[in-house]
């Protein structure tokens, strides 16, 4: 194979001389033509600086101080705007994160292509329908789509959309960032199996940068590994497995497991099927518990009790049929216990949370709260609610007010829940950060949520849920966003939380591998229907249905796949 591109010391930074941020540091590295090499880091590593540096869309405060980015005879780096939109035909194209926000909302599918062929010019203008509709057709969709808007397509499809856009100009070299974050396990493997055969079939050169070591491992030839700026592994994937170098590779690895594994133990857990004394699993190695010096355990706690609950929403467009998003589902969480709801999106997952929350009502079957009926409960008692039930949210980027600091964010609802003011409510709010381990307390309270990482905001979050005393938190993919290394405190605070003050926990999840460590018991869901349920450990190493067994099949594993 021959050199298609070679960067040579390459740094970029954000700002400007002393308060400069070195995003990424004299990094070196080669691609060759066909190849598909994996660039893993954690969030804050690199590698997406790395990869807008690689296709000349670095945007200020980012800028290249150092470096050259052979691609051919030209130097990436050095480009202006007008060289660099004719290096994008036959050049290199970019993949971006989120398919809805790469897509114009209020343009259709088929003029997103127009768009292109009309800037580039490569394609003759009686050929831009038949071209879109191969394009599309490439990646697995139906040419339906074409006259979709963005906002019509699933999750998957968007993102299959993007890829197809960047095809659309032929390129030699496709940088895809995180083409996977935020689709659920199966449309995750559907759209990586359509990366890959696509990679093999038209031969392009791919990078693929990603934070889940697991997909890298199991797609990419080559993987290197970013931390802090730096590249610091390079190697086959078989090599990177089995023989990590660096500490930090060796970190990334021992976050992942088989949850169908007789015994599953991550960093801050030990297997959940294994009992102390005392009939209650531990997280193994985890921080200090929470404080509980505010709250002791309640005895007054409620169960949530679901019976025969189906949800119909009318129909989407005229002809179209009504759409059933939760399909005669019953289960019953008792005080203290912890439930995994899972299943892929538009299982029902997060429509059952709105429906016990009272956001929505169902549209047959009750809810019960202990004495409380949910389903039709009437607005004056919505606050009682509210305050036995709180929500952990999924994105805690978008879950905090960013003009709000964290003494305000959490004042808020020790005022409106517990009636307390002045001083009072302020030793509340320090109790709450001591408990979900910011600390120091006032130094946390004075921040605001661009001052804190990934995982402090969503502990902040939980901290927001626990301010009202509640008797149960829905938490809604609580850690899907975050970094694994960060996932297992706020997965092993959670756990602490229902230890110590008796919480009960609906874990909202398509991660399995969560489930198995945090909970008790699991409902499997799909397209509305509970498909299987039973003890957590059970149901995972001896799964029933088809579908439970298609869920763990899609999870990353990466020793399945290298040899």
């Amino acid at each position: 194979m021959t050199t298609l591109l070679e960067v040579l010391d390459l740094s970029v930074d954000y700002g400007y001389g002393a308060d400069a941020t070195h995003a990424v540091r004299n990094v070196s590295f080669s691609l060759e033509h066909g190849e598909f090499v994996g660039l893993v880091g954690e969030s804050g590593s690199g590698k997406s600086t790395l990869g807008f540096a690689l296709t000349g869309l670095s945007k200020p405060p980012a800028h290249i101080v150092g470096g050259r980015i052979q691609f051919g005879s030209s130097d990436i780096a050095s480009l202006g705007d007008a060289d660099l939109r004719e290096q994008r035909h036959g050049g290199i194209a970019m993949v971006l994160q989120s398919g809805m926000n790469a897509l114009n909302p209020v343009r259709s599918i088929r003029n997103h292509f127009f768009d292109i062929f009309k800037a580039h010019g490569h394609v003759s203008r009686e050929r831009w329908s038949s071209r879109a509709e191969e394009l599309v057709s490439k990646v697995e969709l139906p040419t339906q789509v074409l006259d979709r808007f963005p906002g019509e397509l699933s999750g998957g499809m968007r993102q299959r959309v993007s890829i197809a856009l960047a095809l659309s100009l032929e390129p030699k070299l496709m940088v895809f960032d995180e083409p996977t974050t935020a689709l659920d396990v199966l449309v995750q493997h559907a759209v990586m199996n359509t990366i890959i055969e696509l990679q093999q079939k038209e031969q392009f050169t791919a990078i693929l940068i990603s934070h889940d070591l697991g997909i890298v491992l199991e797609s990419a030839q080559r993987v290197m590994v970013m931390h802090e700026g730096e590249i610091v592994e390079d190697g086959s994937a078989h090599d990177i497995l089995n023989s990590p170098k660096d500490d930090y590779t060796r970190m990334l690895l021992s976050h992942y497991a088989d949850p169908r594994a007789d015994v599953v133990e991550l960093p801050g857990f030990e297997d959940r099927s294994v009992r102390t004394a005392a009939g209650k699993p531990r997280a193994a190695g985890a921080t200090h518990p929470p404080t509980v010096s505010s709250r002791s355990r309640r005895t007054d706690q409620k169960a949530m009790v679901v019976t025969n609950v189906s949800k119909v929403y009318p129909p989407p467009r005229r002809g179209e049929s009504p759409v059933t998003a939760v399909d005669d589902v019953s289960f019953t969480l008792e005080p203290g216990e912890a439930l995994a709801l899972v299943g892929a999106s538009g299982s029902g997952k997060s429509t059952i949370a709105k429906l016990i929350t009272a956001v929505e009502k169902p549209t047959s079957g009750s809810i019960r709260f202990g004495d409380m009926d949910v389903a039709g409960l009437r607005r004056s008692r919505f606050r009682q609610l509210h305050s036995d039930v709180q929500m952990v949210f999924q994105d805690p980027y978008a879950a905090l007010n960013p003009l709000h600091t964290v003494e305000y964010t959490l004042t808020r609802p020790v005022v409106n829940f517990t009636g307390l003011h002045g001083q009072d409510a302020r030793r509340r709010v320090l109790d709450l950060l001591d408990t979900v381990g910011l600390s120091p307390v006032e130094e946390f309270a004075a921040k605001l949520p661009h001052q804190l990482s990934g995982g402090q905001r969503q502990r902040v979050v939980i901290a927001r849920a626990l301010a009202s005393n509640p008797q149960m938190i829905i938490a809604d993919e609580p850690v899907s966003m975050l970094d694994v290394s960060l996932r297992a405190g706020v997965l092993a605070l959670l756990e602490d939380l229902r230890e110590q003050w008796g919480v009960s926990l609906l874990y909202i999840t398509h991660d399995l591998l969560s489930a198995r460590v945090v909970t008790d018991n699991i409902m499997v869901l799909n397209q509305g229907r509970v498909v299987e349920s039973g003890n957590t450990a059970d149901v995972l190493r001896n799964p029933q249905d088809e579908y439970t067994v298609r869920l763990l099949d899609a999870i990353p594993n990466p020793g399945r796949d290298v040899a």
